[in-house]
């Protein structure tokens, strides 16, 4: 597992831009026209498990490709056509993904940073990997970079000063929708995610639930009753409002 702590990069000049792009403009865009760097991140809203950010480049050649084997919106996929997809999507075509596990998670939030900053800094790190990965001309051909929204510029800005390419960056409500560069980072950022999921599930022996829910501080509590709450912190993000629930559901059995 790849454990992220933290990144810096070597200082990199940009061009000035205008960085409120025109709306008309962007509204109009087909992305899958373009070569197109396109990212995504999965296990935000678990409780148990990492978050997975993932940057993927389409050229725009391999759109019709990826639409014939299927790739769209994950979120309107199941968890196994999500896996076979991601398998097909790793041989057409270059990505970057990372594994942010419980741990670093949880020392980034200790240490002040919001889940905005963690989300902008990952994606960055995504997006300027995959970049590198790209051969000169492919690198000179891409024309948007695509992130499925979590905040607005601004925010983006505050968290990452100097983002990659800002002049080609998109942030899209929806993005996975839009571009199928977005699609298939959204795919393998999932299909990792369930991956880590399925290996907590051997350790445990049972299945851990999903999301965050009265059935996950169950789950959860039942855990930290037997082992303790720094097992069960290694596996969970703390700062969900489900660790205080495990809390006072151990203290209502006497357990704290």
């Amino acid at each position: 597992m790849l454990s992220l702590i933290y990144y810096t990069y070597p200082p990199v000049v940009i061009q000035v831009y205008a960085y409120e792009k025109n709306i008309k403009e962007r509204l109009n865009m087909n992305y899958d026209q373009l070569n197109t760097i396109g990212s995504d991140e999965a296990g935000v809203g678990d409780y148990f498990g990492p978050m997975t950010v993932c940057a993927a480049h389409v050229p725009a050649e391999k759109v019709a490709l990826l639409r014939e084997l299927g790739v769209k919106d994950s979120k309107n996929l199941s968890n196994g056509t999500v896996r076979k997809l991601a398998r097909d999507i790793t041989h057409i075509v270059p990505y970057s993904l990372v594994i942010l596990d419980n741990p670093s998670y949880n020392e980034k939030i200790d240490a002040g940073w919001n889940i905005v900053k963690l989300k902008a800094v990952l994606h960055d790190h995504c997006i300027r990997n995959v970049f590198e990965k790209l051969d000169s001309g492919a690198q000179q051909d891409v024309q948007a970079i695509v992130i499925d929204q979590f905040t607005t510029e601004n925010a983006y800005r505050k968290y990452v000063p100097e983002p990659f390419r800002p002049e080609l960056i998109h942030q899209e409500t929806k993005a996975e929708s839009k571009s199928i560069a977005v699609a298939c980072a959204s795919i393998l950022a999932r299909s990792k995610y369930l991956e880590q999921m399925e290996n907590l599930n051997r350790h445990l022996k049972t299945e851990v639930p999903r999301g965050a829910s009265g059935k996950t501080d169950a789950f959860a509590a039942k855990i930290a009753d037997r082992h303790g709450m720094d097992y069960l912190d290694n596996m969970t993000k703390k700062h969900f409002k489900s660790r205080r629930k495990v809390m006072d559901l151990l203290r209502q059995k006497g357990s704290m």
